[in-house]
């Protein structure tokens, strides 16, 4: 018999509406400790997963990340550059990345799904130098996380909340940038870096994106008129929001932007307090190891 894989789950508990609770007796019950043996270490604060990945990167095999895109980020980019493999078991109020891998939401199969998972190599972008894997941008999405950030209450229903509340009254931000040659200056509803193809609860904003095909998807969307607000929702939830006229995709591994307004940019959905209008992109490819349902 093949001897154990070592693993650890780090644990934000605050995601998940309470399921965060349940992981200890969910693990023991349904993680196959046959191939594996683990420990479980709670977050306490923000940037602990990270402390804790690069704790434990040298030790195990596998660090799973239990939360949602906010902890997935922080443990992930602790394993950057190591031979430890990251894990999700996703309790966000989105889980895009988890989605865009095909990882249950639902705890129970996910750990399930761990049982039979296949290690994979996955390109990871970067924002002035912070790691992301899934979709980060500037504009409305970042406004939205900024608010959300604030919220008592998590949970998908807020962030709805949160969106109703803005967009009536969101004025379109500036840009200059330069483009198959050409600089460009022009406003936009946002734009979005999209390294896996959405932003959670299939909110898909990048219908092509794969995360190991070398290339991010930078995703242009234009002012549009507030009755348009229902199609262009129904396009997102359908994977067709490259059909809008409103929204224009290109690919590239590095990307150049300035932003003319306050600077407002979020990293896989949390928003990033900065002083820098200048937003540099890029990719590096199949950086990171990532366990995917077999």
């Amino acid at each position: 018999m093949p001897p154990k894989k070592k693993c650890v789950f780090v644990v934000n508990p605050i995601s998940g509406l309470g399921k965060q609770k349940d992981i200890p007796l969910l693990v023991n019950h349904h993680l196959n400790t046959s191939r594996f043996e683990y420990d479980i270490v709670f977050t306490e604060y923000p940037g602990h997963a990270t402390e804790i990945g690069e704790t434990y990167r040298d030790q195990v095999d596998y660090v799973i990340a239990v939360g949602g895109d906010g902890t997935i980020n922080e443990t992930a980019r602790a394993l950057l550059g190591s031979e430890a493999v990251l894990g999700i078991i996703p309790l966000g109020s989105g889980n895009g990345f988890a989605r865009h891998l095909n990882i249950s939401t639902n705890p129970t199969r996910a750990i399930k799904q761990l049982n039979k998972s296949r290690e994979s190599l996955l390109d990871v972008g970067f924002l002035n130098g912070h790691p992301f894997f899934n979709v980060s941008g500037t504009g409305f999405d970042a406004l939205i996380s900024k608010k959300f950030a604030n919220q008592t209450r998590r949970g998908y229903a807020t962030y709805i909340r949160c969106i109703w509340e803005e967009i009536a009254k969101y004025e379109p931000r500036t840009y200059r940038y330069q483009l198959n040659g050409e600089e460009v200056e022009d406003s936009f509803f946002l734009i979005a870096f999209a390294n896996s193809e959405q932003y959670g609860n299939n909110a898909v904003i990048a219908p092509q994106a794969q995360t190991n095909d070398g290339l991010l998807d930078i995703v242009f969307v234009r002012p549009f008129p507030s009755a348009y607000v229902i199609t262009f929702t129904l396009l997102a939830f359908t994977r067709q929001i490259h059909l809008s006229p409103y929204v224009e995709i290109v690919q590239a591994q590095q990307f150049e932007i300035q932003q003319l307004n306050k600077p407002l940019i979020h990293i896989d959905g949390e928003y990033v307090k900065t002083a820098d209008k200048r937003l540099n992109v890029s990719l590096r490819p199949k950086n990171l190891k990532v366990l995917r349902p077999n």
